[in-house]
């Protein structure tokens, strides 16, 4: 169970999240939330770990939900003390002009970079914040589009180290990387989507 990205695999954090005991679903679900407010290890190594740990249902829960918590904190907190400098850091990096955010298409929006991984999540975090998107708005685009990338990766640790199902492996990994493509293609302007910054 050495598979990793970086330098966590996903080997340390089933260790660390058995650490726990009878809490270890609390602790997955805390971790999560810690990773979509700040990234500072890999989604898809966390979501195959609990999908491992504690099968498919109850680690797609604790991804999703998890993730959406953490979604959420990160969005009130941007729209509470956001301000230019993270709104030119946007437009010079992204070339998304947060003042020019398109608020009727905010939701299919906000959908469609959750299930294509157009910018990073804490990006799409702080856009909504800081461009006033109204919160249910964001709630509910960000809870149906985190369910594919939460069904891939938690399905991903169970067929690729438990099940050893390779059939299953491959198409989940063609799937994401399927999904990694479009998202790399449209974040270099090759496809068009909403909220570019005008000219």
């Amino acid at each position: 169970m050495g598979y990793g990205l970086g330098n966590v695999s996903i080997s340390m954090v089933i260790t660390y999240v058995q650490s726990f005991g009878i809490l270890a679903p609390l602790a997955a679900f805390g971790l999560f939330v810690i990773q979509a407010a700040l990234p500072v290890f890999p989604y898809v190594i966390l979501a195959s770990a609990c999908g491992l740990l504690f099968g498919f249902k109850l680690g797609f829960f604790l991804s999703w939900s998890g993730a959406l918590l953490g979604a959420c904190l990160a969005y009130m907190l941007s729209r509470w003390a956001g301000g230019n400098w993270a709104r030119q850091k946007i437009l010079s990096r992204w070339g998304y002009d947060v003042n020019h955010f398109d608020q009727e298409l905010a939701f299919w929006g906000i959908l469609l970079a959750r299930i294509i991984p157009v910018f990073p999540t804490p990006v799409i975090n702080v856009v909504a914040g800081i461009g006033k998107v109204p919160f249910w708005s964001f709630f509910f685009s960000s809870a149906l589009g985190k369910i594919p990338t939460a069904v891939l990766y938690t399905g991903l640790g169970i067929s690729l180290l438990r099940n050893r199902d390779i059939k299953s492996t491959i198409l989940i990994l063609a799937l994401i990387l399927l999904l990694a493509w479009t998202g790399r293609h449209l974040s270099k302007g090759r496809i068009p989507v909403c909220s570019r910054a005008r000219d």
